[in-house]
């Protein structure tokens, strides 16, 4: 590591003869500047970060011991050496006081100077482990807060660093930014003081975790300082937890920055880099999942992929959690593979892999439509035991009888309870669902391609009482026979089979 030096005497000669006397690069040292007084090298020290003074002692106006004392009042940590022409034993006794690393006198011996140049490389070296070991260890503190895992043991620690006993508001933020800002985030955070954050790597993204203290005006002072607004480069979020007022209480503003966070590139959304946590977790779509399934019902494709993307434009209206969406799109998924049973086992897993691995609420309305594309696309075919299409081969000639597992069975020579648990196990369906869906199906196709009224349709698909067969049919499609043929006579694109 390469530390910085300031070279301070009203003589050029000293200054000039002080850069040429030993190799500064050799051991580890770079002369950042020079001064000619006091006052010139408090200005240099304002602007550089400096590591080792070498001052003279006499200077106008301020002694070297008055500039060095001024300098660690403003808060600089530095290591320093004091030069002088003779020797006074009250200058040598200040110097130590100060925690001078050595009293050199003029003309400088070469040797003498390498010696403490050596002695100050080792206290900042072994300075600059120690704060990168307290840095670490306070990271490591404060992630263990925003996580909840601060215990007895640590509890102390940490309220030394922070003050815990202290009534203070409390909101943290997660900066995500790409590793090449990241230092420039960190930079605004130096210079507005803030000092409660932590930093992690995640591909090309760095996230850092803040934990600012204060109200909501101080707050939003800090986030209009922000300098990644000038940046040319946007890729840049900055995600806003809520305020608490309890230290005990940092966890939940950091799971909700955390969550408005992952919801906003769950959805891709596109607005200000700025998040705030505006998400409702109170939501309910039970009532759209049953309405999915009288999509299904209905068969035509144009109104189930309009039906997915009302599904879906609702998820992101109330900014529903992705675990909530993953699994939303699982039991849409289960309605259509019940409904048309078009997958094979490994076909069928690799959708629900899709599903849980999906990080895009886009991606996973993809997987939704491509099935349902996929069903219309290809015409089904099902392999089914010979038992099983038997009774597919019943339903299908005699629908229009009163057909019963019970009569099937025994035309079968087979045990009725037998069979329908091998039926369902093979379509997904009981017997009687199975048959009440080709039934409709086939009343959608004769309300579609035939000028029969309802009375005589109810009749040729086997319902004896036409209000029954009404009845049973808005249930099932959510629509009236009559709404039905109206809205779909000229438009319907069907999904699945043709039956």
């Amino acid at each position: 590591m390469n530390y910085n030096v300031l070279l301070v005497d009203d003589e050029y000669m000293i200054v000039n003869g002080l850069k040429r006397i030993i190799s500064w690069e050799d051991e580890g040292f770079t002369i950042k500047g020079t001064a000619r007084n006091a006052k010139e090298a408090l200005t240099v020290m304002e602007t550089e970060a400096i590591d080792l003074v070498i001052t003279d002692i006499t200077m106008p106006e301020m002694t070297g011991l008055e500039f060095v004392e001024a300098a660690q009042k403003a808060a600089n940590q530095f290591e320093f050496m004091i030069l002088s022409g003779y020797q006074k034993f009250d200058f040598l006794k200040g110097g130590l006081q100060l925690g001078a690393i050595n009293y050199l006198m003029k003309p400088v011996d070469k040797q003498e100077l390498l010696k403490s140049v050596r002695k100050a490389k080792k206290r900042l070296d072994s300075r600059s482990q120690q704060e990168t070991r307290d840095g670490l260890y306070s990271e490591i503190l404060l992630a263990q807060w925003v996580n909840g895992e601060i215990d007895k043991d640590n509890y102390e620690e940490l309220n030394q660093l922070v003050n815990t006993t202290e009534k203070a508001e409390w909101t943290v933020l997660v900066i995500e930014v790409t590793r090449e800002n990241k230092i420039q985030a960190i930079r605004w955070l130096e210079e507005q003081q803030q000092n409660l954050f932590f930093s992690r790597n995640l591909g090309d993204k760095s996230l850092i975790v803040h934990i600012f203290k204060g109200g909501k005006y101080q707050l939003n002072q800090l986030l209009s300082s922000n300098q990644l607004q000038s940046c040319e480069d946007e890729n840049w979020l900055v995600s806003i937890g809520e305020t608490v007022n309890d230290w005990e209480d940092v966890p939940d503003s950091f799971e909700k920055a955390n969550q408005t966070l992952q919801r906003y590139k769950f959805y891709e959304s596109s607005g200000s880099n700025l998040l705030y946590s505006v998400f409702s977790d109170d939501f309910d779509l039970s009532a759209d999942i049953i309405n999915f399934n009288k999509t299904l019902m209905v068969g035509d494709f144009t109104t189930i992929e309009a039906t997915i993307a009302e599904i879906f434009n609702k998820t992101q209206k109330i900014g529903a959690r992705p675990e909530d969406v993953r699994h939303i799109t699982f039991m849409l998924f289960m309605d259509i593979y019940r409904r048309f049973n078009h997958l094979d086992e490994s076909e069928y897993q690799q959708v629900l892999d899709d599903i849980n691995h999906s990080s895009n609420a886009d991606k996973l309305q993809g997987i939704l439509t491509t099935t349902i594309k996929q069903i219309t696309k290809e015409k089904l075919s099902y392999d089914y035991s010979e038992n099983v299409q038997n009774v597919i081969n019943k339903i299908r000639s005699e629908y229009a009888s009163e057909l019963t597992l019970k009569c099937v069975a025994q035309s079968l020579h087979l045990n009725v309870m037998y069979l329908g648990q091998l039926f369902k196990k093979e379509t997904k369906k009981s017997f009687s669902q199975y048959l009440n869906q080709y039934r409709m199906k086939k009343a959608q196709n004769l309300l579609l391609y035939s000028d029969d009224n309802v009375n005589e349709i109810a009749d040729k698909i086997g319902f004896n009482n036409s209000t029954y067969f009404s009845q049973i049919f808005k249930k099932m499609n959510d629509l009236t026979p009559k709404e039905f043929r109206e809205k779909y006579q000229n438009q319907y694109h069907s999904v699945g089979e043709d039956e």
